[in-house]
């Protein structure tokens, strides 16, 4: 199953318009748009994937900090705390390494790609990271518990 060149042309049109500066590279059978965002929050940059599929795109925005082994309890509770009312997309860390990253999911199926909510599915990870980056910086360095750090960056 092959990527959508369609849905990768709408992409492209709709990163383009967005002033996105992208590179895009085909792996087996996905197309991979990459980018990085400055950021507000002390994480100050953070790298995103944009994966096309045949009637889908996900993103993948990585951190450029991991989590020792030692916090990784304490950031998988804070990023616990931060995806409890999310309502798209979510944080998630790998217990092996500690790579933090933020994931969204948009399903395109065979009509025209909805703008608006392709281009919130690419602006939510950047937006959600820097709101909750500085807590994260927080527990990852000891500076906060999880409780502290989120109730610092609010809930709301």
């Amino acid at each position: 199953m092959a990527y959508s060149q369609e849905l990768f042309s709408q992409l492209r049109d709709i990163l383009d318009s967005a002033g996105y500066h992208t590179t895009f590279e085909v792996q087996g059978d996905t197309g991979i748009f990459s980018l990085r965002m400055k950021l507000r929050c002390r994480l100050q940059s953070v790298s995103m994937m944009i994966i096309v599929r045949e009637d889908n795109f996900s993103t993948l925005t990585t951190l450029p900090l991991t989590a020792d082994e030692n916090c990784r309890l304490a950031v998988s509770e804070y990023l616990t705390r931060v995806n409890y009312n999310m309502r798209s997309g979510n944080f998630e860390m790998s217990m092996e390494d500690g790579t933090i990253r933020f994931k969204t999911y948009h399903h395109a199926g065979d009509a025209p790609l909805d703008g608006k909510a392709a281009r919130l599915a690419v602006l939510i990870p950047f937006l959600m990271i820097d709101r909750f980056g500085d807590g994260l910086i927080d527990v990852l360095f000891g500076l906060k518990s999880p409780r502290e750090a989120f109730e610092a960056v609010g809930q709301g």
